[in-house]
């Protein structure tokens, strides 16, 4: 971790620790949260927040719902708020935000108490505003992230949403299957953060120059798309929009004639038929494809292209957040933003103050 030139880049090299610090440090949250809950258990559970907060939610919802057994939704708060109405004393909320104090998300979280729905927090901000609403407060197992756009932060709160869902299973050896799980994807992602880092390095000229971006996920893939797309508009400045791999197909390829990047997230135990031809589709008209895709083995980098290592299913595309995170943080200066100014710029200053979505 020598030679960074901001916060971003530390923050990115240390992403596995996320995975192990909650592993280790963990269990005893786990216990707290399974004893408290065991005699009333909630019919449903909503993961509330905004920007990366809310991708960190979309990431972990499909797995928290393995683990927990619960329906669960993933909103923003405005989507929260125009569905007031389904809130009651049989929900529980656990409100995102990793410095506590998105006013969003704070607001919304006040109307929705006022249904009787149980609420939980997952945030670094102990003592916040958001962590004073909640009857359970879950920290990031992280130490403080100051730069802007989120990296650590961002496993760190899938990894705590997923502790909470596994003090919900009615499975006595969730917490011990997931912490290996943890420990198991913390090595992979050791594997390729040098990796994509220097990816991301080699192909910085071209990566800059691109006039936008297009970011399409397979299936589960969808969910770590959203926060590529984010992650390259605020920080490389270029409009990035993220969508479905079929969802793409049917309309959105269409804008191949204005020359876009693609970043296409393929998973390895899925038809690669579809992405390969939206990605053909892409080169036809002259754009560059991105193709990054999941391997049990080795990872890899060819040219655009990276196989990234995962070694738990259900945590595999946590490692195919890395590409726009590496893009992001090691952008050419005349490209991208100072990650660690707080003044100047409007601009900068905004994001850079911009501590938690």
């Amino acid at each position: 971790m020598e030679n960074h030139k901001n916060l971003m880049q530390t923050y990115y090299e240390m992403q596995a620790d996320a995975l192990r610090n909650t592993a280790e440090q963990g269990g005893g949250m786990y216990a707290q949260i399974r004893e408290a809950v065991s005699p009333a258990r909630p019919s449903a559970a909503v993961l509330l927040g905004i920007g990366s907060s809310f991708h960190s939610a979309c990431l972990a919802e499909s797995e928290f719902r393995a683990l927990s057994g619960l329906p669960v939704t993933s909103l923003t708060p405005e989507q929260a708020l125009r569905r007031i109405a389904e809130f009651n004393e049989k929900t529980l909320v656990i409100a995102v935000s990793q410095s506590g104090t998105s006013t969003n998300t704070l607001s919304a979280l006040k109307e929705i108490k006022r249904s009787g729905a149980a609420v939980f927090a997952v945030t670094q901000g102990l003592s916040s505003p958001i962590a004073e609403e909640a009857q359970t407060v879950v920290p990031l197992y992280i130490p403080d992230e100051k730069a802007g756009p989120k990296t650590m932060g961002v496993m760190a709160t899938v990894c705590s949403l997923l502790l909470i869902a596994a003090a919900f299973s009615e499975k006595e050896d969730a917490w011990d299957s997931l912490k290996a799980d943890l420990l198991a994807e913390a090595e992979a992602l050791a594997e390729n953060l040098p990796l994509v880092r220097d990816w991301a390095i080699s192909n910085g000229n071209m990566l800059a120059g691109e006039p936008s971006w297009m970011v399409v996920g397979q299936r589960a893939a969808f969910a770590p798309a959203g926060e590529c797309a984010l992650k390259l508009t605020e920080t490389v400045r270029r409009t990035a929009a993220w969508y479905e791999l079929e969802e793409a197909v049917h309309g959105p390829c269409a804008s191949f004639i204005a020359r876009p990047a693609l970043m296409c997230l393929r998973l390895p135990w899925e038809d690669q038929t579809r992405p390969e031809a939206l990605c053909g589709a892409c080169e036809a008209k002259g754009g560059h494809a991105y193709r990054i895709g999941l391997t049990s083995g080795a990872p890899s980098a060819e040219g655009l292209s990276l196989s990234l290592a995962y070694r738990a299913k259900r945590l595999a595309t946590l490692e195919l957040l890395l590409p726009a995170q590496a893009v992001s943080a090691w952008t050419p200066p005349i490209m991208g933003i100072d990650l660690d100014r707080k003044d100047g710029d409007p601009f900068t200053a905004i994001l850079a103050g911009h501590l938690d979505s």
